[in-house]
């Protein structure tokens, strides 16, 4: 049995001294470098507390179509439970939302109002553009 040293005591070992074959280790630049990529378009949001934080190679372009996507999806709620359903209380909970996420609710009235077609994302957002530079 072998005598160890922690932190000034000695010990004994009481199990043997297994021998193992080495292995040697390859690098692979190519694989490494695949690897990160592929993380780095996963992990593009990030979140900390309840706050959304955007990763250094997130663009912003991203994030506003994001947003702008979470607007239009509100807009298309508001405008089922308004219109199509007539329900007061689930029309209360998405406003309710729109004001927990800071939006303005003029754009969503516009886009509920001044929109050609609801369900076409591009009429959507030129409707929104159309808003946003009046301001």
């Amino acid at each position: 049995m072998e005598k160890l040293l922690y932190r000034g005591n000695k010990y004994t070992q009481h199990k043997e001294i297994v021998s193992k074959k080495s292995v040697q280790l390859k690098y692979r630049q190519s694989i490494y470098n695949q690897k990160r990529q592929l993380i780095s378009k996963v992990q593009n949001n990030l979140t900390y507390r309840g706050s959304k934080y955007l990763s250094k190679k997130t663009t912003n372009k991203s994030y506003r179509s994001q947003a702008n996507e979470k607007v239009f999806s509100l807009a298309r709620d508001l405008i089922n439970a308004q219109f199509h359903l007539a329900n007061d209380e689930l029309s209360r909970k998405l406003w309710n939302e729109v004001a927990t996420l800071k939006i303005d609710p003029q754009r969503i009235i516009n886009l509920m109002y001044r929109c050609c077609s609801n369900v076409d994302n591009q009429s959507m957002l030129e409707a929104d553009l159309d808003y946003s530079s009046k301001d």
